[in-house]
């Protein structure tokens, strides 16, 4: 496997988990009384949020652009035209969550995960064109 393949198999893993315990968190309540639940989400966006990170900035690299941010790398991908404006959009909150997961765990607003939670699609079409652009790229080498 390459770096984004072996990264997106890690999105597609947290990705599936999520769908798995989604039901089990109907509010912001429910994800604060279990802990271990609430360690399981949170850990399962911080992956996401940092794969995604990690793809965008290989792609950025891969086309000679300087990524010297988490947050460029991800405005770098409108740069390409297979990511919609609106996506790159959507995923601009992306690094700013990933700060917040990580250094700010004992502040955080479990209403913010939740939405998080409830909101996937914008990584699901991430993880679709970045497969179409590997498989692209595996049949021109």
């Amino acid at each position: 496997m390459t770096f984004v393949l072996d990264r997106l198999a890690l999105v597609r893993e947290q990705l599936d988990h999520l769908y798995e315990v989604r039901e089990r968190v109907p509010d912001a309540a429910a994800l604060r009384a279990d802990l271990a639940l609430h360690n399981d989400v949170l850990f399962a966006l911080l992956v996401i949020c940092q794969q995604v990170i990690d793809i965008a900035g290989e792609l950025s690299a891969r086309r000679g652009i300087s990524a010297d941010s988490y947050r460029k790398a991800i405005r770098n991908l409108g740069r390409d035209e297979r990511f919609p404006a609106e996506l790159v959009r959507e995923l601009e909150g992306l690094p700013g969550f990933r700060n917040v997961l990580i250094h700010q765990d004992v502040d955080l607003d479990a209403k913010r995960a939740v939405t998080a939670l409830r909101t996937l699609e914008a990584v699901e079409r991430f993880v679709a064109i970045v497969r179409a652009i590997e498989a692209a790229d595996d049949t021109t080498t």
